[in-house]
């Protein structure tokens, strides 16, 4: 049997040790062990608390809460004088600025000549409304005399007819006695005749004083109706006459507008932004300046494309940053949206619209918008309505273009690695 096995491995057997086996551990493998678990668990709870922030820059400009009037001329002219000044308050019916649209020709200043003539027709036909009332009075005293005469006159007829048949009825008794003697044989035919001629005579007469009669009373209807007629007819010549002067001064008071023009406030306020001076010419429906609502508070509009819009909601957090403060040095400023627009409007639309008009070349790192791209108005309530420089407190202005990021998005690192998983799970 020794032959089958080497020498070495007969004696190495010889010297077999006794007891358990004990394998030796070093300090490494538990502080190693220690090391990557704590490792696990650090990677674990950062990927559960910390994560990414998305953000969206856009641009925008400060604007009052309760909006502005933008104060433009109505017409092109001249600025003759501003009555206010830069923070001014006014109240309602307060001047504002005085315009002067007067225009000269060779032969002077054409709107103030055409004021003269205007005043002038204003006058005759004044004049000549005063002499309508006068003639109206004699008028009705002609009429009332001439009425008094064929009154008179009536009253005259009428006893003369009276007395006529009080002679008619005479005569036809007489005239029927003297027949009685001529057919006794008492007088003659002809006496008879004679009575009989002037009975017949005298009624003619009467009939021809009926017909007088007549003829007096329709005159007096007439005169009657017409007297009656006067006030109603002088009045609608007077009425006439009336809406003459009315328009010729309404075309003065157009007139004397579109020569001198005087702008008054139609709310209360403070002035702002005044952009003209004193003899400056202006085109129609230039911005003069805006007028603030009293107590108004600034806020910041923002102008958010479609495609930044999608999570912002009321209540995100906005930083801001105003291009009259760089944000380098005066860092950026908190606000909170407050409203979001329910329709688009292209950006071009909101520039030419309102008192101030955003920016299209972005601010403060915003993107540069195209004037036909839509995008939804975004009002963001401003933490601070002051900036703290240079030891004080400077006011914000209306009108300031800033640039603005919002906080759309905050995600840890847990969820963005397990989006996919989420995404296949939602869509089963």
């Amino acid at each position: 049997m020794n032959a089958l096995f080497r020498e070495q491995a007969i004696q190495h057997k010889s010297h077999r040790l006794h007891g358990a086996v004990i394998l030796a551990r070093t300090w490494s493998y538990p502080a190693l062990t220690l090391f990557f678990c704590a490792l696990i668990a650090a990677i674990v709870a950062f990927a559960l608390h910390f994560g990414f922030t998305r953000k969206e820059t856009v641009s925008g400009m400060l604007v009052p809460e309760r909006g502005s009037v933008r104060l433009a001329t109505p017409q092109a002219g001249v600025i003759n004088r501003l009555y206010v000044r830069e923070g001014q308050t006014v109240r309602t019916g307060d001047p504002l600025y005085l315009l002067s649209s007067e225009r000269t020709s060779a032969s002077g200043a054409t709107q103030a000549a055409v004021n003269q003539s205007l005043q002038a027709r204003i006058a005759h036909l004044q004049h000549e409304l005063e002499q309508q009332g006068r003639q109206r009075g004699n008028k009705d005293a002609e009429l009332a005399q001439r009425l008094a005469n064929l009154q008179a006159s009536l009253r005259q007829i009428d006893g003369e007819l009276a007395l006529r048949r009080q002679k008619v009825q005479i005569m036809r008794e007489v005239s029927r006695n003297v027949a009685d003697l001529a057919r006794s044989g008492a007088v003659s035919r002809n006496a008879a005749s004679d009575k009989a001629a002037e009975l017949v005579e005298q009624e003619a007469r009467i009939a021809a004083l009926e017909v007088t009669r007549l003829a007096t009373q329709r005159d007096l209807g007439a005169l009657a109706a017409s007297r009656a007629d006067l006030p109603l007819q002088s009045g609608r010549e007077a009425s006439q006459l009336q809406r003459d002067i009315e328009a010729l001064k309404q075309a003065a008071s157009e007139s004397e507008a579109r020569r001198e023009l005087l702008v008054r406030a139609e709310q209360p306020g403070r002035v702002a932004a005044i952009v003209l001076d004193e003899g400056q010419a202006v085109a129609a429906d230039q911005r003069v300046a805006s007028l603030l609502p009293q107590d108004s508070v600034l806020e910041a509009e923002l102008y958010v494309p479609t495609r930044a819009a999608g999570f912002v909601r009321p209540g995100t957090e906005v930083l801001l940053r105003y291009d009259a403060f760089p944000y380098q040095k005066f860092g950026q400023f908190k606000g909170s949206v407050r409203e979001i627009s329910q329709a688009t409007a292209p950006f071009g639309e909101l520039q030419r619209a309102g008192g101030y008009a955003p920016s299209a070349s972005g601010s403060s790192g915003a993107p540069a918008l195209a004037a036909a791209e839509p995008v939804y108005r975004i009002r963001v309530r401003l933490d601070a309505q002051h900036i703290a420089a240079a030891g004080q407190q400077r006011a914000l202005m209306p009108g300031m273009q800033l640039g603005a990021t919002l906080v759309l998005e905050q995600r840890t690192l847990a969820e963005w690695a397990l989006e996919p998983l989420l995404g296949i799970r939602g869509r089963l």
